[in-house]
């Protein structure tokens, strides 16, 4: 028999498949054989993509405004994978609190 605790594990998996999965969104529509219509897929962002934010030079700049770069701040996933941990933290927890009620 499998144990509980790899059930919670793999059903924890699967809630968090279906949650940062790929979302599609559109329409299509259909008549005699013919579609048309438009759809859309947005994916998480590459694990490497860099995160950017603008910080100041101490340099001035036009009307004394001061300049401004961007540098890295992590990577744009890392906000959604601490996210995706602690859902399936969460996740397990509320599984295996179910399978151990039955």
């Amino acid at each position: 028999m499998i144990p509980k605790e790899q059930i919670a594990h793999d059903l924890a998996l699967a809630y968090i498949n279906n949650r940062y999965g790929v979302d599609v969104s559109g329409d299509f529509f259909l008549s005699d054989g013919d579609g048309s219509g438009s759809v859309s897929t947005t994916h998480l962002p590459s694990v490497d993509s860099p995160k950017t934010v603008k910080v100041g030079t101490g340099q001035k700049g036009f009307l004394g405004i001061e300049k401004k770069q961007r540098v890295q701040a992590g990577y744009l996933v890392d906000d959604v994978f601490a996210k995706m941990i602690n859902d399936y933290h969460v996740a397990y927890s509320r599984f295996l609190e179910l399978l151990n009620g039955r």
